[in-house]
């Protein structure tokens, strides 16, 4: 296999490796694994792809990720050959015109693409889906993915803090952020199949998320009364949505397994769950102050009962299950508005 892209020597010291990837803004904080032939080899024998197969154009320079780029990127992060398909799909996703990668990788906000996995291949390759696994489970696959991604942000698409990106706070997250869904504990068909693929396929699926907001309660056994509850705190007054239009985006609610048992009994049909969440999902006009009022209301927003809804359809709700069987906690990855959620499915090379 010939390798065409620019070679850089580095020094065996890791050490000096690393102090060369700052220096010369490869690295995203955090020290690299060398590319090396063999390395980006092995990554790319693995591809469905040719090596100079331009898989996208990543903004917001509009840097052509051809395969081979996105294998070197992929061999520092750590990925091994076999989920390197992951990384493939993840950036077809975002390519996609209505996920508005352009605008999350320039925005104020602090949004970044949080990948959720479905299929058997999150075991195979180490995707958190259980306890911490949206932080601290150490999944190779979730660690590695992730951080492939965001390195390709920025050495193929130009991503710089500050400089290509105006994200005032940024997140954890843009350092990567891969988890799965544990579909076995679900009582409703997995994400990927309400997306319309098969339940045997491995599929990612892409979300513009702002980052994650705990929820927690140990004093309702009511799974409706629970569920209000969750509707309510998805509805801050300062979310995204309500500073935008209402059809646009998604929020990810991630129950854990023992309450999604709950929720599965009372809602056994996840459409009637998204329908409860969109009817709760709102707050009275007068929570908010003369001046977002007036602007809400000059939107159309309020509805003739006086309440403002956090979005227009119940398809909006994305609900799903991971993490662990501590109970008492759900987890909301809250919209950037201005984009929609894009799945595709998982190639290997055949």
């Amino acid at each position: 296999m010939t390798l065409t892209s620019d070679r850089v020597e580095v020094a065996a010291d890791p050490r000096q490796q690393y102090e060369q990837a700052m220096a010369e803004r490869w690295s995203d904080g955090v020290p690299l694994l060398p590319a090396t032939d063999d390395a980006v080899e092995a990554i790319l024998a693995a591809s469905p792809y040719p090596a100079d197969h331009a898989l996208c154009v990543l903004p917001p320079r509009n840097g052509v990720a051809t395969v081979e780029l996105i294998a070197i990127n992929a061999a520092m992060a750590g990925v091994e050959p076999a989920a390197f398909g992951v990384v493939l799909a993840a950036l077809e996703a975002m390519s996609e015109p209505e996920w508005n990668a352009f605008g999350l990788t320039t925005t104020t906000s602090s949004v970044f693409p949080m990948l959720v996995v479905n299929g058997a291949c999150r075991d195979e390759l180490g995707i958190d889906y259980r306890a911490s696994c949206m932080g601290g489970a150490a999944g190779r696959g979730s660690m590695t993915i992730g951080r492939a991604v965001a390195l390709c942000l920025r050495n193929i698409g130009g991503q710089r803090a500050g400089e290509t990106t105006k994200s005032v706070f940024g997140q954890p997250a843009r350092f990567g952020f891969c988890f799965g869904e544990w579909e076995e504990r679900s009582p409703w068909p997995a994400l990927s199949v309400r997306r319309g693929f098969r339940a045997d396929q491995n599929v990612v699926t892409v979300h513009g998320g702002k980052g994650t907001f705990p929820l927690a309660d140990i004093h309702n056994d009511d799974p409706r009364d629970l569920l209000y509850l969750i509707a309510k705190s998805l509805a801050f007054p300062l979310a995204n949505p309500y500073l935008g239009n209402p059809e646009n985006g998604e929020v990810i609610v991630a129950f854990n397994p023992m309450w999604a048992e709950r929720f599965g009994r009372a809602f056994p049909d996840v459409e009637d769950l998204q329908r409860y969440l969109r009817a709760h999902a709102c707050q009275p006009i007068d929570l908010w102050p003369a001046a977002n009022a007036a602007m809400l209301a000059d939107r159309g927003r309020v509805d003739p009962e006086g309440r403002v809804h956090l979005f227009e359809r119940p398809d909006q709700f994305v609900p799903m299950v991971c993490g662990g069987l501590g109970s008492l906690h759900a987890i909301a990855l809250p919209s950037f508005g201005e984009s929609q959620m894009q799945s595709k499915a998982i190639l290997s090379k055949s």
